[in-house]
C-alpha cells in the first residue's frame, strides 16, 4: 500500500492495519507517525523470504521435544511431592529414548531453576479440601412462657353480639397489681365509642387470660380498659385495647349461592393444569371451575351429589328446625348453639316432625302403608326486642328475656280468632309501652287432610 493511499485513510482504518501487521505501541501515535510505520513494516515483510513448508522430519522433531518437555515436568513433581533430593541420571546407552525419534533423552542433573519449576507445577490442581462436618447440637429452650408481660390489652369482634379480650400479663404483674388495688380486684371495663359512661365492668378471676363480652349492639365499635381502683378512689388503667367495630346481624343483600366441585382426590396442581387454559385474566380457580361446569365441560371426576329431590315438606321442615330462632339467637356460643339444637332435635324426633325427611315418606300422624296422603297444620311465633332489663308480657304472661333484650314465644295455633296484647314495661317502671295483635285461622279441607302433630310443649293462645 504507498504512502498516498496510507494518507487517505483515517485514523481508525490505520490502527486496524497496524494491528493486523502485528504492531506494537501504536495507540499513542499521531496519524503521520502511524502511516510511516505501516510503511515500514509493510517493506520489512516484503524483503522477508517466503517460509518454507515444513517437513516430516521438523514435526517429529516437535512431538519429541514436548514429550521430552512433558516427561521432566512429571518426574520432578513427583520428586517434589516426595522431598526427594534430585539425582543425576547418565545418558548411557541403557538410557531411556524418545519413543519417536530414538534419540536420547536428557536428563535434569540439578535442583530445578525458577522457570523449569513453574513449568512443572503449570498444570498441578490444589485438591479441594472436604468440606467440615456438620454436627447438629440440640438446644433445649423450654416451655413457651404462659405470658411475656408486655402488659397489653387486646379486644376483637367474635361475631355481631359477642367480643373477645385478651391481656398479657404475667402472673407475678397480676398479683402485684391486685396487691395495688383497694379491694384486691381486676377488672375488665367496656366503653361504646363517642360513650364516657361504662357499659360493662367484669371481675377478673386469679386464672383468668381472656374474656367473652356479649354486647347488646351490633355494627357498633367497643374499647376496654384493664385496671383497678385505688386506695385514694381513683380509678388505675393498666393498658387499654384499641377500638373493635362488632358486624352487623342483618342478613347480606347478596343472596346469590354458587356451588362448584373441586375433588379431594385431585391436587390443586392438577387441577389448575385442566382448565388453565380455559381460564380468562384475573379469574380465579374456583370461579373458573364454576363457570365451566356450568357450560359441561367434561371433566375426569363426577360432578355433584346425588340426594335425590328436596321436597317442600323437607325445606318447610327444615326452615321451622334450624330458621327464624337460630337467626335471632346468633349471639350464643357455639356450644350454646349446639346444645341449643341437640334440645330442638330431640323434641322434633319425640313428636315425629323429623318424618318428612324419611325416604320412605311416613307420614306424621300415621300414614297408611300405601296410598297417597297429605298433612298439614300452622304454628304461630312471636318475637321482638327491647331493652334488656325491661320487662315484657305477651298476653298476661311474661317472657323472659335474652341477654341482648331479644325475645320469642312460640305457641300451636289450631283454628279461631285470637287477641294477644304485648307489653314492655322499662326497667325503671316509668315507661310502659304495648300493642295488640289480632289473628285468625280458618281451615277449610277436600278431601282427607290429617294434621302434623304439634311439639308437646306448646299451647294454644287465650281465644278471643
Amino acid at each position: 500500500m504507498s504512502k498516498t493511499d496510507l494518507a487517505s485513510k483515517t485514523k481508525t482504518e490505520l490502527l486496524k492495519i497496524a494491528q493486523r501487521l502485528g504492531l506494537r505501541g501504536i495507540s499513542t501515535l499521531s496519524k503521520a507517525e502511524l502511516a510511516e510505520r505501516i510503511q515500514q513494516a509493510q517493506e520489512s515483510n516484503a524483503k522477508k523470504p517466503a517460509r518454507q513448508p515444513i517437513g516430516l522430519a521438523a514435526v517429529a522433531r516437535r512431538v519429541a521435544d514436548a514429550v521430552k518437555r512433558r516427561a521432566i515436568r512429571k518426574r520432578d513433581r513427583a520428586d517434589i511431592e516426595s522431598d526427594a533430593p534430585p539425582v543425576k541420571k547418565t545418558n548411557g546407552k541403557g538410557g531411556r529414548r524418545s519413543p519417536i525419534s530414538g534419540s536420547p533423552v536428557e536428563e535434569p542433573t540439578a535442583a530445578l531453576q525458577p522457570a523449569d519449576e513453574l513449568s512443572a507445577h503449570k498444570f498441578d490442581v490444589t485438591p479441594t479440601p472436604p468440606p467440615p462436618t456438620q454436627t447438629f447440637h440440640e438446644e433445649h429452650l423450654g416451655e413457651l412462657p404462659d405470658a411475656y408481660g408486655t402488659g397489653r390489652l387486646f379486644l376483637t369482634a367474635r361475631d355481631p353480639h359477642w367480643l373477645y379480650a385478651y391481656w398479657d400479663l404475667s402472673w407475678q404483674q397480676m398479683a402485684d397489681y391486685r396487691g395495688q388495688s383497694s379491694d384486691g380486684r381486676i377488672l375488665l371495663r367496656v366503653f361504646e365509642k363517642n360513650h364516657s359512661t361504662v357499659a360493662q365492668e367484669f371481675t377478673l378471676g386469679h386464672d383468668s387470660r381472656n374474656w367473652y363480652i356479649p354486647v347488646n349492639k351490633a355494627a357498633a365499635s367497643y374499647s376496654a380498659d384493664l385496671g383497678f381502683w385505688k386506695q385514694d378512689g381513683s380509678f388505675q388503667v393498666i393498658n387499654r385495647s384499641r377500638e373493635a367495630t362488632t358486624p352487623p346481624d342483618t342478613i347480606s343483600t347478596d343472596t346469590t349461592a354458587r356451588f362448584v366441585t373441586i375433588p379431594i382426590d385431585i391436587s390443586f396442581r392438577e387441577l389448575f393444569g385442566l382448565i388453565k387454559g380455559h381460564m380468562r385474566d384475573g379469574e380465579q380457580l374456583a370461579d373458573a371451575l364454576h363457570r365451566l361446569q356450568l357450560a359441561g365441560f367434561r371433566f375426569p371426576f363426577k360432578l355433584g351429589l346425588e340426594i335425590g329431590p328436596w321436597t317442600d315438606d323437607q325445606a318447610a321442615a327444615l326452615e321451622r328446625i334450624l330458621g327464624g330462632d337460630i337467626l335471632r339467637r346468633i349471639n350464643m356460643g357455639s356450644f350454646e348453639i349446639s346444645e341449643w339444637l341437640r334440645r330442638r332435635l330431640q323434641e322434633e324426633l319425640s313428636s315425629g316432625m323429623f318424618s318428612a325427611f324419611s325416604p320412605a315418606g311416613s307420614s306424621w300422624h300415621g300414614q297408611p302403608e300405601k296410598g297417597f296422603w297429605f298433612a298439614v297444620n300452622a304454628e304461630l311465633i312471636i318475637y321482638g326486642a327491647t331493652e334488656p332489663d325491661a320487662k315484657v308480657t305477651i298476653d298476661g304472661k311474661e317472657v323472659k328475656l335474652r341477654s341482648d333484650g331479644t325475645f320469642s314465644f312460640h305457641y300451636a295455633f289450631p283454628d279461631g280468632q285470637y287477641r294477644l296484647p304485648v307489653v314492655a314495661v322499662s326497667g325503671a317502671g316509668d315507661d310502659e309501652r304495648a300493642v295488640e295483635l289480632s289473628f285468625e285461622r280458618k281451615t277449610r279441607k277436600k278431601g282427607d287432610v290429617g294434621k302434623v302433630k304439634p311439639a308437646a310443649h306448646l299451647k294454644s293462645p287465650a281465644a278471643a
